[in-house]
C-alpha cells in the first residue's frame, strides 16, 4: 500500500512540474488602424469572425497609428496618435517593402505576410494556416518593435479606446488577470508539493 501511495505522490510531483502549455495561440494578426476607420472596422469584423469558428486560431492586436481626421485644414490630415506606432508601421511598411504612396489603413501583418488593407482574404488566411504550421514562431511586428525599442504592449490599444494618446487599457488589466492567475497556480504547486512532502513524512514514521 505504501508503494502505491509513494508512486502516486511520485507521479503526481511530476505532472505538477510539467510546464504548462498556454493555449493561446503564437499566431498573431497585427493591425495597424485609424481610429473610426470604415475598412479598420471591416476588416476587424473579419477577422472576429474567423475567431468565433477557432478561439485559439490567432491572436488578434490592434496599433492604433492615427487618431481620425483634421477637418479644419484643407485637404483634410489624419491626426497622428502614436509616434512609435507610426514609426513601427514605417518599419513594417519598409521591410515587406509595401508601396508607401498607398499606405492607408488597416495594414494587416501576420507571419511573413503583409497588406495594405483587407484586399486578399485568401490569402491572409494561406498566411494564418502557414503560421501555424511552422515550428518557429514569426513575428516579424515584435521583432522591429524591438529593433528600434519601442515597448510593443504601448501602441497596442483596445479597438473600442476612444482616447487616441492612451495605451490599450484592458492589455494592463489583461496582464493583471494573467498575473492574478500565475499566482494562484505557483501556490497550487506548493500546497501539492508541501502536502506531497509531509505525505512521505508521515510514511516514513510509520
Amino acid at each position: 500500500m505504501k508503494k502505491i501511495i509513494l508512486s502516486f505522490i511520485t507521479l503526481l510531483s511530476i505532472l505538477v512540474m510539467t510546464p504548462i502549455v498556454k493555449a493561446d495561440s503564437d499566431v498573431t494578426v497585427y493591425m495597424f488602424t485609424k481610429n473610426g476607420c470604415y475598412y479598420c472596422e471591416q476588416a476587424r469584423e473579419y477577422f472576429e469572425g474567423l475567431l468565433k469558428e477557432d478561439k485559439d486560431a490567432f491572436k488578434l492586436v490592434n496599433i492604433e497609428v492615427w487618431c481620425g481626421d483634421d477637418n479644419t485644414v484643407e485637404p483634410s490630415q489624419w491626426i497622428l496618435g502614436s509616434e512609435d506606432a507610426y514609426d513601427l508601421l514605417m518599419s513594417v511598411v519598409d521591410h515587406y517593402e509595401l508601396d508607401e504612396n498607398e499606405l492607408g489603413t488597416p495594414v494587416i501583418v501576420v507571419g511573413d505576410y503583409a497588406s495594405i488593407g483587407l484586399t486578399d482574404k485568401d490569402a491572409v488566411s494561406k498566411a494564418i494556416s502557414k503560421a501555424k504550421k511552422s515550428k518557429k514562431e514569426i513575428d516579424v511586428v515584435k521583432d522591429l518593435a524591438k529593433e528600434k525599442n519601442i515597448e510593443l504592449s504601448s501602441v497596442i490599444k483596445d479597438f473600442d479606446a476612444k482616447n487616441c494618446n492612451k495605451p490599450e487599457d484592458s492589455a494592463e488589466e489583461n496582464n493583471a488577470t494573467s498575473g492574478k492567475y500565475d499566482g494562484i497556480i505557483i501556490v497550487s504547486i506548493f500546497v501539492v508539493l508541501i502536502g506531497g512532502f509531509a505525505g512521505l513524512v508521515v510514511l516514513g514514521r510509520k
